[in-house]
């Protein structure tokens, strides 16, 4: 399957089918930590099982020295109902199950949790969570909810990671990178127990209006700033530059020119636009929308990937659209 999903992945979506169709659809929001989780299939669990190289059959053995030997202070990651070993991890790792993963968005959430989407990926290498908070903000006169992710891994390839996502509605843009100084993101080391760091990540993840309102100051402030589409391509040259003829084949610079040429497009007639066409606002969000959602792919797993990253292009977009 594509974006990651493979046979053995699950996962379901509220209301609003994902764009690459798979999972399943909900008509409401599970009521309950155990529905959230019968309904993304993440009911499995994973443990640690010790790890041994086989030495065969080699003429010259020491057969003194067991065939099959363990290898001291390392683990495999198994999940437990498909037998597939998910990573390596040392002694100290600690499985985060997906039902404390579930926990934790509870406890951090509270009465006023709404789980969106939630399920895993590459085998169940990665899991995530995501809810949403009731309420929400205008900005540029769309309409941007408070998301809360929760990511996991199981293959000992990052820690815990809990960060607060605004998205924007119109065209599913996330834009956790949109306060350059917000603190949204809360890691949780698989050495440490999860459900002890709520209070922590609560006060770290600055769940509170408070910060959603600064959001709302700070796209309200690049909605009522005209923005040319000449504006637009200067910032698309710093973002995209053609380079020389020494540096740069015809094909690249063929493919560049595409790249900016669809976002252009993308902000002088696309949904990008919401409901206030011309400014940086939509400026910023065309340019959201095509590496996040048209960008050609080099792998299936890339799209989910790049909605989640809060990475430097992103930023160094937003910073030459407000200065332009």
């Amino acid at each position: 399957m594509s974006a990651g999903l493979t046979d053995s992945d699950s996962m379901f979506s509220v209301r609003v089918t994902p764009w690459h169709g798979l999972g399943a659809v909900l008509d409401r929001p599970p009521a309950t930590v155990g529905e959230a989780i019968e309904a993304s299939g993440l009911g499995w669990t994973v443990a640690k099982e010790p790890i041994a190289i086989d030495r065969g059959d080699m003429p010259d053995a020491d057969w003194s020295i067991p065939r099959c030997e363990e290898i001291p202070g390392y683990y495999a990651t198994v999940r437990q109902d498909t037998r597939e070993v998910l990573g390596i991890v040392g002694e100290r790792y600690r499985i985060v199950q997906n039902h404390e993963a579930f926990a934790f968005i509870d406890q951090l959430l509270g009465s006023s949790i709404n789980f969106e989407t939630a399920g895993s990926l590459h085998g169940g290498r990665r899991v995530w969570v995501l809810a949403t908070l009731p309420e929400h903000v205008e900005v540029g006169g769309d309409p941007v909810r408070p998301y809360v992710l929760l990511m996991n891994s199981h293959d000992g390839s990052t820690a815990v990671i809990a960060a607060t996502t605004p998205v924007r509605v119109v065209c599913q843009n996330t834009l956790n990178w949109g306060l350059r100084k917000a603190r949204q993101k809360f890691s949780i080391r698989h050495t440490e127990a999860v459900t002890q760091r709520v209070h922590e990540a609560r006060r770290v993840l600055d769940l509170s209006i408070n910060y959603y309102e600064q959001f709302k100051r700070f796209g309200d402030e690049l909605a009522s700033e005209h923005c040319t589409e000449r504006q637009l391509r200067a910032v698309l040259d710093e973002l995209y530059p053609n380079g020389t003829s020494d540096s740069m084949s015809g094909r690249a610079r063929s493919s560049r020119q595409q790249t900016k040429d669809r976002i252009a497009e993308l902000f002088l007639r696309g949904e990008t636009q919401g409901n206030a066409p011309g400014p940086k606002w939509a400026a910023v969000n065309a340019i959201v929308e095509y590496g996040d959602w048209i960008r050609p792919l080099r792998s299936g797993g890339q799209r989910f990937a790049r909605v989640l990253d809060d990475g430097a292009e992103k930023t160094r977009a937003l910073e030459l659209v407000a200065a332009a």
